[in-house]
């Protein structure tokens, strides 16, 4: 059976999703993910999203409480 090629109209709607897009590879030692899947992460992709948001949110709040201080 011969095998498929991939249409141009469909590269172009690939690299336009891929272009909303921000892409980090992350590196973790074996194991990593069937930890944090018995600890209820579904998603690493989501769980790593969250904690980098919560990190932001963290530190802007710190940075809003220096500027009320002063």
């Amino acid at each position: 059976m011969a095998k498929k090629e991939t249409s141009d109209a469909q590269k172009k709607a690939m690299k336009k999703y891929e272009d909303k897009f921000d892409t980090i590879s992350i590196r973790f030692p074996k194991g990593t993910i069937e930890l944090l899947h018995e600890h209820g992460v579904e998603s690493i992709n989501a769980y790593v999203n969250k904690l980098i948001e919560a990190e932001i949110l963290k530190k802007k709040d710190s940075d809003d409480n220096e500027l009320s201080k002063k």
